[in-house]
Protein backbone atom coordinates (compact mmCIF):
# COMPACT_ATOMS: atom_id res chain seq x y z
CA UNK A 1 0.00 0.00 0.00
CA UNK A 2 1.10 3.51 -0.96
CA UNK A 3 2.84 5.82 1.68
CA UNK A 4 0.55 8.75 2.52
CA UNK A 5 2.15 12.10 1.22
CA UNK A 6 3.88 14.39 4.61
CA UNK A 7 1.84 17.04 5.19
CA UNK A 8 3.40 20.24 4.65
CA UNK A 9 4.63 21.84 7.02
CA UNK A 10 4.83 19.22 9.50
CA UNK A 11 2.28 19.35 12.24
CA UNK A 12 4.47 20.67 15.33
CA UNK A 13 6.75 22.54 13.18
CA UNK A 14 5.66 25.97 14.32
CA UNK A 15 5.17 26.87 10.66
CA UNK A 16 2.27 28.72 9.46
CA UNK A 17 1.47 28.71 5.80
CA UNK A 18 -0.66 31.49 3.89
CA UNK A 19 -0.95 32.50 0.57
CA UNK A 20 1.18 35.97 -0.74
CA UNK A 21 -1.41 38.73 -0.40
CA UNK A 22 -1.36 42.71 -0.57
CA UNK A 23 0.86 44.45 2.23
CA UNK A 24 -2.83 45.89 3.07
CA UNK A 25 -4.84 42.95 2.62
CA UNK A 26 -7.34 42.87 5.36
CA UNK A 27 -6.49 40.36 8.55
CA UNK A 28 -3.14 39.80 6.90
CA UNK A 29 -0.10 41.29 8.66
CA UNK A 30 3.16 39.62 8.25
CA UNK A 31 4.90 38.58 11.86
CA UNK A 32 5.66 41.65 13.77
CA UNK A 33 8.23 40.70 16.00
CA UNK A 34 10.40 37.52 17.08
CA UNK A 35 8.05 35.55 19.17
CA UNK A 36 5.54 35.27 16.52
CA UNK A 37 5.39 31.91 14.48
CA UNK A 38 7.56 32.30 11.26
CA UNK A 39 5.09 31.93 8.00
CA UNK A 40 5.86 30.40 5.05
CA UNK A 41 4.72 32.46 2.16
CA UNK A 42 3.24 30.63 -1.44
CA UNK A 43 3.77 31.85 -4.17
CA UNK A 44 0.41 33.48 -6.48
CA UNK A 45 -1.36 30.79 -7.99
CA UNK A 46 -1.54 31.87 -11.09
CA UNK A 47 2.41 32.51 -11.06
CA UNK A 48 2.90 28.84 -10.17
CA UNK A 49 0.90 27.69 -13.14
CA UNK A 50 2.68 29.55 -15.92
CA UNK A 51 5.75 27.88 -17.95
CA UNK A 52 9.05 29.48 -17.37
CA UNK A 53 10.45 30.65 -21.13
CA UNK A 54 14.04 30.47 -21.49
CA UNK A 55 17.12 30.23 -23.55
CA UNK A 56 15.96 26.90 -24.37
CA UNK A 57 11.86 26.56 -24.61
CA UNK A 58 10.91 26.21 -28.65
CA UNK A 59 11.04 28.65 -30.77
CA UNK A 60 8.49 29.57 -33.51
CA UNK A 61 11.23 27.84 -36.01
CA UNK A 62 11.18 24.69 -33.61
CA UNK A 63 7.28 24.44 -34.24
CA UNK A 64 7.65 24.89 -37.67
CA UNK A 65 10.44 22.27 -37.89
CA UNK A 66 7.73 19.81 -35.98
CA UNK A 67 5.15 20.65 -38.60
CA UNK A 68 7.32 19.59 -41.30
CA UNK A 69 7.74 16.43 -39.90
CA UNK A 70 4.46 15.56 -38.95
CA UNK A 71 3.26 17.01 -42.93
CA UNK A 72 6.11 14.40 -44.45
CA UNK A 73 5.29 11.67 -41.80
CA UNK A 74 1.35 11.74 -43.06
CA UNK A 75 1.90 12.38 -46.23
CA UNK A 76 3.77 9.17 -46.55
CA UNK A 77 1.04 7.50 -44.50
CA UNK A 78 3.57 6.59 -41.65
CA UNK A 79 1.71 6.30 -38.40
CA UNK A 80 3.22 8.30 -35.59
CA UNK A 81 4.18 4.66 -33.66
CA UNK A 82 6.40 3.65 -36.63
CA UNK A 83 7.89 6.25 -37.01
CA UNK A 84 8.41 6.98 -33.13
CA UNK A 85 9.76 3.32 -33.05
CA UNK A 86 12.38 3.84 -35.72
CA UNK A 87 14.28 6.84 -34.19
CA UNK A 88 14.03 5.09 -30.58
CA UNK A 89 11.66 7.58 -29.04
CA UNK A 90 7.90 7.16 -26.89
CA UNK A 91 5.22 8.15 -29.04
CA UNK A 92 4.09 11.00 -26.45
CA UNK A 93 7.95 12.35 -27.59
CA UNK A 94 7.44 12.32 -30.89
CA UNK A 95 4.42 13.81 -30.58
CA UNK A 96 5.61 16.99 -28.83
CA UNK A 97 8.15 17.49 -31.56
CA UNK A 98 5.64 17.46 -34.00
CA UNK A 99 3.70 19.96 -32.12
CA UNK A 100 6.81 22.22 -31.42
CA UNK A 101 6.46 21.23 -27.92
CA UNK A 102 10.00 20.36 -27.46
CA UNK A 103 12.82 20.86 -29.34
CA UNK A 104 14.42 18.21 -31.84
CA UNK A 105 18.16 17.94 -31.31
CA UNK A 106 20.42 17.58 -33.99
CA UNK A 107 20.90 13.79 -33.64
CA UNK A 108 17.32 13.27 -33.60
CA UNK A 109 16.53 15.29 -36.13
CA UNK A 110 19.19 13.29 -38.75
CA UNK A 111 17.27 10.15 -37.15
CA UNK A 112 14.09 11.83 -38.20
CA UNK A 113 15.29 12.72 -41.51
CA UNK A 114 16.70 9.45 -42.39
CA UNK A 115 13.26 7.09 -41.50
CA UNK A 116 11.40 10.37 -43.47
CA UNK A 117 13.11 9.59 -46.63
CA UNK A 118 14.25 13.55 -46.84
CA UNK A 119 17.49 15.74 -45.99
CA UNK A 120 17.78 17.65 -43.01
CA UNK A 121 17.53 20.67 -45.27
CA UNK A 122 13.95 19.72 -46.40
CA UNK A 123 13.08 20.00 -42.63
CA UNK A 124 14.76 23.14 -41.27
CA UNK A 125 14.53 25.09 -44.66
CA UNK A 126 12.11 28.21 -44.76
CA UNK A 127 9.17 26.73 -46.28
CA UNK A 128 8.95 29.90 -49.52
CA UNK A 129 12.88 27.49 -49.83
CA UNK A 130 11.41 24.05 -49.67
CA UNK A 131 8.67 24.74 -52.22
CA UNK A 132 4.91 23.91 -50.74
CA UNK A 133 3.63 21.13 -52.84
CA UNK A 134 -0.32 20.43 -53.49
CA UNK A 135 -2.02 18.02 -51.60
CA UNK A 136 -2.11 15.76 -54.73
CA UNK A 137 1.83 16.40 -55.31
CA UNK A 138 2.21 15.38 -51.39
CA UNK A 139 0.55 12.12 -51.51
CA UNK A 140 2.61 11.37 -54.65
CA UNK A 141 5.50 12.10 -53.02
CA UNK A 142 4.90 10.06 -50.15
CA UNK A 143 4.10 7.00 -52.20
CA UNK A 144 7.25 7.81 -54.12
CA UNK A 145 8.97 7.98 -50.67
CA UNK A 146 7.53 4.48 -49.56
CA UNK A 147 8.22 2.77 -52.54
CA UNK A 148 11.99 4.12 -52.61
CA UNK A 149 12.30 3.06 -48.77
CA UNK A 150 11.64 -0.74 -50.08
CA UNK A 151 14.44 -0.64 -52.99
CA UNK A 152 16.77 -2.86 -50.91
CA UNK A 153 20.13 -2.74 -53.15
CA UNK A 154 22.05 0.79 -53.39
CA UNK A 155 22.43 0.32 -57.23
CA UNK A 156 19.11 0.46 -57.84
CA UNK A 157 18.55 3.22 -55.87
CA UNK A 158 21.34 4.93 -57.54
CA UNK A 159 19.63 4.46 -61.00
CA UNK A 160 16.33 5.44 -59.93
CA UNK A 161 17.35 8.56 -58.55
CA UNK A 162 19.79 9.32 -61.87
CA UNK A 163 16.00 8.73 -63.85
CA UNK A 164 14.68 11.20 -61.69
CA UNK A 165 17.31 13.94 -62.29
CA UNK A 166 17.13 13.44 -66.00
CA UNK A 167 13.64 13.73 -66.44
CA UNK A 168 13.65 16.71 -64.33
CA UNK A 169 16.62 18.47 -66.27
CA UNK A 170 14.63 17.41 -69.46
CA UNK A 171 11.37 18.72 -67.99
CA UNK A 172 13.47 22.07 -67.32
CA UNK A 173 15.06 22.63 -70.12
CA UNK A 174 12.17 22.07 -72.20
CA UNK A 175 10.05 24.81 -70.96
CA UNK A 176 12.89 27.61 -71.60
Amino acid sequence: MPQPLPLYPPPGSGLHVRPTLPDDAPGMTPPAGPDDPPVVVLPEPDAARTRATTKRSPTDADSAVGQRIRDRRLAMGMPLSELSARIGVSNPQMHRYECGLTRVAASRLIAIAAALGVSVDMLTSNTAEAGRLGPAEEAEVGLLLKAFSNIGQPEQRSALIALARSMAEAETSGHD
